[in-house]
């Protein structure tokens, strides 16, 4: 509602403050648009105290409940009964009197709904008065026409009935006057409906109400509108301070002098705007800092996820140290037995005896094998089903994460910027949705089979026919043993006279023969062990690199867009707590400057 009038002359460093206050509202208002929707109404609070400036009245604002007897209050303190009086609310109007020294009887309506009137009794040049429409009335609109000048008013007199003092309205309204940082003082009218001890105890009463209830204290006057209107028509014609006090509005009116006399209207009015001011800002900034908080709790929270990653992939670390180092035990078993049954096979005393292919192989099968393979194979389906097992466990936390997060989110939803965090919210459902895929593959089974179907068929063939090669090149080095001295026995059978020379030649061959033999096979059966060792590890750790992949897009195709928007978002809040300091020191400027004023 935009008060339409003459803008009151100011001379000097007021008049070049005024403009620089003016423009430094706008900015504000302008900052306030980049809030949100939840900082429009302070946004248009701004801009109608821009507006206000320009006027340069002092507005001294009267709030009240609609039968408290403000219009009376205002007459009496006028001295002539210039507004409508009733005892129910007969107009949505603002009535507002502005400071002339020629009164208007008949005033002027203008667009915006205020009925504008002047008169020399304002309190001081540039002292405009406002009733307001009563609050708890029984038209809706008043009370919103109300509220809607307690943040443009510069001085608030509220008006209580001593026949209903304090009612939650009142309250109420002293609350919200409070918070806007006006200044406040009380006006119990309506006295003369009490006994004089009566009257002291709703004054103490109203009093105890307002500090504890409020935390402040202001002044507190006692008044009889009614008995100060009688004595006015009782002197008609006399000097409006002629009552010598009768009803108790001339304390009203001496402490209204006194409070323009110390400091002028109008560099009231700079002063009290700016405290308007810079409560609204601090209010929006505490509110831009509080979201700030929340998106970097958020991405905490996000963070925790993501650390989720890096638990179960030093998890599956640690399962594949503990996997690997049981199948390398199970591997070297082998190798320690292999070459104890080489040493065994590959001796002097077997050259000569007749082999059996199928004996040696059992032997070699029941010996240096053993249960190895099945070892081998529980290890690494132990392995798999932990992998499963703790992946199945890593997805219920992410999703129970993310859903705290979304909660968390939803209940901050109310006090931040709902458009920003659509996207957000929006991003957060997503990921649950994918990670609730995730656990349905692992509680299905599919990822055990694939990973189970896909490490045996890497290592199943191998370790067989790589373990029967190891035995079967035992079994050829044996025969090959066996072999040699017999032919250098058949030489000796045949020439008798080198038959001694024979005997040593063929000693001497078998020594080096199964020597040789025994460092070759064990070399062969360590190479073939360790190309065991090899392959299982290369499996172990193309099946944890397989499940890194999955986190690893889980956390590209999710968590980076959250991350994304979390980024923005805070540096979004940052450029806004930036903005507001600079505002609040441009305030702090212009008051040092208002103060300091001549």
């Amino acid at each position: 509602m935009t008060i339409n009038a003459q803008v009151t002359a100011l001379d000097g460093p007021l008049a070049a403050l005024r403009e620089s206050e003016i423009r430094l509202l706008n900015e504000m208002a302008t900052t306030l648009t980049d809030v949100g929707e939840q900082a429009q109404e302070d946004r248009q609070r701004l801009l109608e105290i821009a507006q206000d400036l320009r006027a340069a009245f002092f507005l001294v604002v009267v709030i009240g409940e609609f039968n408290a007897g403000k219009s009376s209050f205002i007459n009496a303190l006028l001295g002539e009964e210039l507004l409508p009086m009733g005892i129910t609310p007969t107009t949505e109007a603002i009535e507002l009197i502005r400071y002339g020294e020629i009164p208007t009887r008949t005033p002027q309506l203008r667009e915006s709904g205020i009925r504008e009137w002047t008169h020399p009794n304002t309190g001081a040049p540039g002292v405009a008065i406002v009733d307001t429409p009563g609050t708890g009335s029984v038209f809706q609109k008043h009370e919103h026409t109300a509220k809607s000048f307690l943040h443009r008013s510069d001085l608030v007199i509220f008006v209580i009935s001593a026949k209903r003092a304090f009612a939650e309205t009142e309250r109420l309204y002293l609350e919200l006057a409070k918070n806007y940082g006006k200044k406040i003082i009380l006006v119990m009218n309506q006295i003369d409906l009490l006994k004089p001890n009566e009257q002291q105890e709703v004054r103490r009463f109203v009093e105890s109400q307002v500090f504890e209830l409020l935390g402040i204290q202001p002044l507190l006057f006692m008044v009889s509108a009614k008995e100060a209107l009688a004595a006015r028509r009782q002197r008609d014609g006399a000097e409006s301070g002629a009552e010598s006090g009768i009803g108790g509005v001339e304390a009203v009116r001496a402490h209204l002098r006194g409070v323009f006399s110390e400091i002028s209207p109008a560099k009231q009015k700079l002063l009290t705007q700016l405290d308007t001011a810079e409560r609204i800002i601090g209010k929006h900034a505490e509110l831009v800092k509080s979201n700030a908080d929340h998106v970097a709790a958020d991405t905490g929270k996000v963070r925790d996820v993501q650390s989720e990653f890096q638990r179960q992939a030093q998890g599956l670390n640690e399962q594949l140290r503990s996997t690997r180092d049981e199948i390398d035990k199970v591997l070297e078993g082998i190798r320690e037995r292999g070459m104890v049954f080489i040493d065994s096979q590959l001796s002097i005393r077997r050259i000569g005896r007749t082999l059996n292919k199928e004996a040696m192989q059992q032997e070699f099968q029941s010996v240096v094998i053993g249960r190895a393979l099945r070892d081998v194979n529980e290890a690494t389906g132990d392995y798999v089903n932990a992998v499963i097992d703790h992946s199945r466990l890593y997805w219920r936390g992410v999703i129970d994460r993310l859903n705290q997060l979304k909660d968390v989110l939803e209940q901050e939803i109310g006090g931040l910027d709902a458009g920003v965090y659509a996207e957000q919210r929006e991003s957060l459902q997503e990921a649950i949705r994918i990670a609730e895929n995730e656990l349905k593959t692992y509680s299905k089974g599919d990822v055990l089979d694939d990973l189970r179907s896909n490490f045996q068929s890497n290592m199943t063939g191998f370790t067989v026919t790589s373990l029967v090669a190891a035995g079967g090149l035992i079994f050829l080095a044996l025969e090959a043993i066996t072999r040699g001295p017999l032919i250098a026995g058949a030489v000796g059978t045949i020439f008798p006279p080198v038959a001694i020379a024979a005997s040593a030649v063929s000693g001497i061959f078998a020594w080096r023969y199964v020597r040789n033999s025994v460092s070759k096979n064990k070399n062969e059966f360590n190479a073939r062990v360790d190309q065991l060792l090899a392959k299982y590890h290369t499996a172990l750790d193309e099946l944890v690199q397989k499940e890194r992949a999955r986190l690893t897009q889980y956390g590209n195709q999710v968590l980076t867009p959250i991350f994304s928007r979390l980024d923005v978002l805070a540096q979004r809040y940052a450029n806004q707590q930036a903005t507001f300091r600079a505002h609040q020191q441009q305030i702090e400027a212009l008051r040092t400057g208002v103060q300091e004023s001549k």
